[in-house]
């Protein structure tokens, strides 16, 4: 007999055991997929959202993920919705929903084949969850082989638990570059030693291309603090064929564009985010303004 989606969603949440299993990650492999998918429990944010139920597509996901939860600034992954991902939730009034998530777009109501995988690793998910009751450290069981817990099926459609051994994390590499020519140009204006710009590049909460997949929308924002009025408000969205990264490594150029065009360089730009104040150290490093990290700055709220 086969389960939906939102039926086994509503047996994994009976159990009962979402903070049990908050500390862990384990792997589902059914046959036939490229990569493991890892599981893992996030407690709902919201009022309405009493879990987020993730199953993270490959290693290199899971590797973002980890880094991501140890450190908010690196990389250029804020949040789990940019990362390749189906995504069970749980609402506090009882229902689930299937989401498929992928970098740099909205989150869409999963379709085929997506519900079908999804189901199966959900299935043999909630088999792992009936099986901590009476073992709640399962998920550990690999711990000390370096290796992650994992489900794996085979051809003839057997499920065994199995260790996957965990590779180190890729070399993690910035590469910012600037046009040759605007940096000629930006060193020839004035630089305004009392002009003070707030910066920040952020996703845009709500905000949607008109795609036939929508993207997410993101916003190079400056702010003047002594007019407080917004003087920089560039929008832009993930190139699917470059990604997320490039998205970020090309923030700097569209800062030192908006610099030609305000016919001036600031003496001072001050941010709120260590992800926001390393990518833009490359240009400090190009222009005589000042580069200052603060706690907080309420023009930019």
């Amino acid at each position: 007999m086969e389960r939906s989606v939102e039926e086994i969603g509503v047996k994994m949440d009976a159990l009962g055991l979402w903070d049990a299993l908050a500390p862990y990650n384990w792997a589902v492999k059914p046959h036939g997929t490229a990569f493991p998918y890892f599981c893992t429990v996030i407690k709902g944010a919201e009022e309405a959202v009493k879990v987020r139920f993730l199953m993270l597509e490959g290693w290199n996901t899971l590797h973002d993920f980890v880094r991501m939860r140890a450190d908010r600034a690196f990389g250029v992954v804020s949040s789990p919705i940019e990362l390749p991902h189906y995504e069970l939730v749980v609402l506090s009034a009882g229902d689930t929903k299937l989401f498929r998530h992928d970098p740099g777009y909205m989150p869409q109501e999963a379709k085929e084949p997506g519900r079908d995988i999804a189901a199966k690793i959900l299935w043999e998910a909630y088999g792992v969850m009936l099986r901590v009751e009476s073992d709640p450290k399962l998920p550990m069981r690999f711990a000390d082989e370096k290796s992650i817990f994992a489900r794996v099926e085979d051809k003839s459609g057997a499920w065994r638990d199995e260790p996957l051994v965990i590779p180190d994390p890729p070399p993690y590499v910035e590469r910012i570059s600037f046009r040759t020519e605007d940096v000629k140009k930006a060193k020839d204006l004035p630089i305004v030693p009392t002009d003070v710009l707030d910066v920040d590049f952020r996703l845009v909460p709500g905000v949607m291309t008109r795609d036939a997949r929508p993207r997410c929308v993101y916003e190079l924002v400056a702010v003047d603090p002594v007019s407080r009025t917004r003087v920089v408000g560039a929008r832009t969205s993930v190139v699917p064929e470059a990604g997320l990264k490039a998205m970020w490594e090309s923030m700097p150029q569209q800062l030192l564009t908006q610099f030609l065009s305000r016919g001036r360089v600031p003496g001072r730009i001050r941010v709120v985010s260590p992800r926001v104040f390393r990518f833009i150290r490359p240009l400090g490093m190009e222009l005589p303004f000042r580069l200052s990290l603060h706690e907080s700055l309420p023009d930019l709220a």
